[in-house]
């Protein structure tokens, strides 16, 4: 809902997408709005299957574990958002976006807080019956992030050891780093808790690029994967429009 039917203002787009066919949503971090968003889900009568922590400024490096550990900053936001967050349909994943590393401060120490943080949260995703995700993002766009492959997120998830710490594999990222999407997926299939698409090059709608979704679908699903596929493009302001391309 952050790049589908951007067309139309936030809380409309819900709505939209019921129209158009879909029982299930996903958003970037609501913000401030979440409250009048969650409404927004209500009344179309869609379930929220994924939301993303507040990720603050990739681009500044102001985001992530490794910065913001023990700030009460850091964890204020969530605290007001839980409300909302429980009164959504659809018990939703939670994408952390674990950030880029900083330059000053030793990789290894760096990694080691984002395992010691995503091991107290994922006891209390255990509590409240939510899971986590980890989402790795290509080093081309976001330079620096602790999870530039999925070959990363599956070391971090391994040294978390649980079983509420889980992948969202993304086919876009996955073809941006240069990997073929159907063939890692396949390897990773056991832990991936979810799955986002976008065609690459230039993150558009299928059969804007090289990206064989149909094909990644088939292998997905032959291979066992039972989850749901998020459609994470940009239509480039036709949404309806690029829904006709999908498999």
């Amino acid at each position: 809902m952050s790049m589908l039917f951007a067309e139309l203002p936030v809380l409309d787009r819900p709505q939209a997408a019921r129209a158009a066919g879909f029982s299930t949503v996903e958003t970037w971090w609501p913000g401030e709005a979440a409250g009048a968003w969650v409404d927004a889900v209500s009344r179309a009568g869609v379930a929220v299957v994924l939301v993303n922590a507040d990720a603050g400024d990739i681009g500044a490096r102001r985001v992530g574990i490794p910065q913001r550990r023990g700030a009460a900053r850091a964890r204020a936001p969530a605290d007001r958002r839980r409300p909302a967050a429980r009164r959504a349909r659809g018990r939703p994943r939670v994408n952390v976006l674990v950030g880029r590393l900083l330059p000053d401060v030793p990789e290894a120490r760096q990694v080691a807080e984002v395992v010691s943080v995503l091991r107290e949260a994922a006891a209390r995703a255990a509590a409240a019956g939510v899971t986590i995700v980890l989402e790795p993002i290509n080093a081309l766009d976001i330079p620096g992030y602790v999870l530039p492959t999925a070959a990363d997120a599956y070391a971090l998830i391994e040294a978390v050891g649980s079983p509420r710490v889980r992948l969202l594999y993304d086919a876009y990222h996955a073809a941006r780093s240069g990997t073929d999407p159907v063939a890692e997926a396949l390897t990773f299939v056991e832990i991936i808790d979810h799955v986002q698409y976008a065609d690459c090059p230039g993150r558009g709608a299928p059969g804007t690029g090289v990206v064989d979704l149909g094909r990644l679908l088939d292998a997905l699903f032959e291979a066992g994967y039972a989850g749901l596929v998020g459609l994470e493009y940009d239509p480039r302001g036709d949404t309806l429009g690029s829904l006709s391309a999908l498999p």
